[in-house]
């Protein structure tokens, strides 16, 4: 028993280091656990779309809860800048709810609204040169008056595109002339006539999503 008398030191130090490393642990999961069952948070997503029949572009928005509760929300909107627009009348009517519905997003679920062109120039700033576009965020509030927002670039670039074009600054995709080279790419140079010309492809996505990172704030 000399031996153990004599490591009790290098023991007690052993064990100490694995107690650490299981508390450590312990911490950790229970960090894991909090997020995703005490915690509630909302993600958003954003897309720009196309009709392929009408070919009629369309943002699409959902709102999504990853949580294991569910959030009842009092207001749904988007914000250009520091402006908002309160959409949540929209949504039920888009969701053929009623005006005193309550709007439920159920755990480990969504809801999604689309917004077509018409819908979104509504969203533009009227400022002192025209209409203004400012980095837009869809965002949400639940009854305890949490805000939740997040960035909907693809929707923000779509209603770029829109704004341009009521200032006459492009042209809209169908309604580009018959004359375009756009709408007769058979036209296009042969290699043999022009072997120096180079001839450049740009591919214009009409449906991009992006997740963005949620920002959780108390709504004053």
């Amino acid at each position: 028993m000399d031996w153990l008398n004599e490591g009790v030191g290098l023991i007690v130090l052993i064990a100490s280091v694995i107690i650490v490393l299981l508390l450590a642990v312990a911490l950790t999961l229970l960090c894991i656990l909090r997020s995703k069952i005490a915690v509630q948070r909302l993600k958003f997503l954003g897309f720009y779309s196309t009709d392929k029949e009408t070919r009629e572009r369309f943002a699409e928005c959902t709102l999504g809860n990853p949580s294991l509760n569910e959030v009842a929300v009092t207001e749904i909107g988007i914000s250009n800048g520091k402006v908002t627009f309160n959409l949540t009348d929209l949504y039920k009517k888009k969701a053929n709810l009623t005006k005193e519905a309550r709007v439920v997003i159920e755990q480990r679920s969504s809801v999604r609204f689309t917004l077509d062109e018409k819908e979104l120039m509504t969203l533009l700033l009227d400022g002192k040169n025209g209409k203004e576009l400012k980095p837009l965020r869809l965002y949400a509030v639940d009854l305890t008056g949490n805000l939740y927002r997040g960035k909907i670039k693809p929707v923000q670039k779509l209603l770029a595109e829109l704004l341009a074009e009521s200032l006459g600054k492009k042209p809209r995709p169908e309604a580009l002339p018959a004359s375009h080279p756009a709408s007769h790419p058979a036209s296009l140079p042969s290699p043999d006539a022009a072997p120096h010309a180079d001839v450049n492809s740009h591919a214009n996505p009409t449906h991009e999503t992006e997740e963005t990172n949620t920002e959780t704030s108390n709504h004053a």
